[in-house]
């Protein structure tokens, strides 16, 4: 199992006690420090065996899983990250969705930690969950709840460390493990909580992150490049009747209030992932 960290003393604590506390448990507990400052390593190394605290220089989520992966031993290499709170048979649900030869990840679904129109909304709107395709074939997992076999992972050559923020790394992944002929999977009652930016503000930084990230999967993957995102943006700003629409579809479920609020981080959605975008363009991450 391995748990990349950076700065975030405040919730390492208890993902470790959860992940202590799983069902089935884990032959080792990993957890990748990647530079942090704030002293959280301390905190995980208080626990004790099977947790195990290793620390390198700041390389970004994807260079900490990949370290923790070449050091692991295990068939199955379990991730879930340090703002996250596995529920107690997370790790028995998603090791028994390895049904098939074939099968090189399995995931599960994320939802938030705490209460605030920020994190409903990301639960709303699904924003952690892995993605299916129109044939219902999974497109890719997310590192917050999955598991993979460490020979999928050795084959596909790992997580690209290109990706030095959250996001992309998980569709690049996904992609090649696909290509290779390995199949994923979801197990919809493998439930991890997540402790879901609780700002709107902290929102939007997290999506234009992603933004970025798809800017270098489209580097890697052609078909995956934005066309027009400039454009996109102020047609995603001046579109006024699409916001109205929103309110209207939210009200009868939430109510007035989050409605807007809900419409509002939907019209704000696509042009935050856009600046994203533009941004890892500019900087040509």
């Amino acid at each position: 199992m391995v748990v990349p960290l950076y700065n975030d003393r405040e919730h390492i604590g208890e993902a470790v006690r959860a992940l202590l506390a799983q069902t089935l448990p884990a032959a080792e507990i990993m957890v990748v420090d990647d530079g942090s400052e704030d002293g959280g390593a301390e905190i995980v190394r208080a626990f004790g065996e099977p947790v195990r605290c290793v620390s390198k220089a700041n390389g970004g989520p994807a260079s900490a899983r990949n370290h923790g992966i070449r050091l692991a031993n295990g068939t199955f290499v379990a991730f879930t990250d340090s703002d996250c709170r596995p529920e107690r048979e997370w790790l028995e649900r998603l090791v028994r969705g390895f049904d098939g030869p074939r099968v090189g990840g399995v995931g599960g679904v994320v939802r938030g930690a705490g209460s605030g129109l920020a994190s409903e909304y990301a639960d709303v709107r699904r924003l952690l969950d892995p993605r299916k395709g129109d044939d219902g074939t999974i497109e890719y997992l997310v590192t917050a709840n999955a598991c993979f076999t460490r020979e999928a992972l050795l084959e596909a050559g790992l997580f690209r460390e290109r990706f030095a923020k959250p996001g992309g790394e998980e569709l690049d992944l996904s992609r090649r493990l696909r290509e290779l002929g390995y199949e994923l999977r979801v197990v919809d009652d493998a439930v991890v909580l997540h402790h879901h930016r609780t700002t709107v503000a902290g929102l939007l930084r997290t999506v234009a992150n992603y933004g970025e990230g798809h800017y270098v999967l489209g580097q890697l993957w052609p078909d995956a490049r934005l066309r027009h995102p400039m454009l996109g943006i102020i047609r995603a700003l001046v579109a006024l009747n699409a916001l109205v629409r929103r309110v209207r579809g939210y009200r009868p479920e939430y109510g007035g209030r989050r409605a807007l609020g809900f419409a509002l981080l939907d019209h704000l959605y696509v042009p935050a992932f856009l600046t994203g975008y533009l941004r890892g363009r500019l900087r040509r991450v």
